[in-house]
């Protein structure tokens, strides 16, 4: 069989493994709007609505060098530390690029409010923050998840491989550096 027939039937055989979070790479561009939503309510002061579920994360564009703010979902939060951690939901997430050229200016949620200091989640803790928050919040996690396609009740080592594809990151204070 030649080369070209091979091919074909491996695209056609449906029991090869593939990743299928690797073509998330951006939201479709008609969700675009409906996430620019909740900034709205954070620019009117009214994103402490949001309790902790959601972040607004304000920083310097790499290229522009303007002020931008995006809106997170948060996975885990510690009132005691205000510690936060959110995921980059598309692998090719602008914010997550300009905090790893210029740190992020402040972090909101609910009534907390500061200037982060940040650091990378590794694939494992994002794996875990998954298995955590889907089972404190099993109907929110289930509409989140469907939004860029993932899987709700994937096995750890499906989300293993879903988190290699994305960008996690740890905020916390900058006071708290030395603690």
């Amino acid at each position: 069989m030649d080369e070209r027939g091979s091919q074909k039937e491996s695209a056609m055989n449906t029991s090869l493994p593939r990743n299928i979070y690797r073509e998330n790479a951006r939201p479709a561009a008609f969700m675009i709007p409906i996430f620019k939503l909740p900034l709205l309510l954070y620019r009117t002061g009214l994103g402490w609505l949001f309790g902790h579920r959601f972040m607004l994360l304000t920083h310097i564009g790499r290229r522009s060098g303007k002020v931008r703010r995006t809106v997170l979902a948060v996975l885990w939060f510690d009132p005691k530390t205000g510690e936060i951690m959110a995921i980059s939901a598309w692998s090719a997430s602008e914010w997550y690029k300009n905090i790893l050229a210029a740190p992020a200016l402040q972090v909101e949620t609910g009534f907390t409010r500061y200037t982060p200091i940040h650091r990378s989640l590794s694939s494992e803790e994002i794996a875990a923050l998954f298995e955590d928050y889907r089972c404190k919040r099993p109907i929110f996690s289930r509409i989140v998840c469907r939004i860029p396609g993932w899987q709700w009740d994937a096995s750890h080592a499906e989300l293993l491989e879903l988190a290699k594809t994305l960008h996690g990151v740890a905020f916390r204070p900058k006071e708290n550096e030395s603690a």
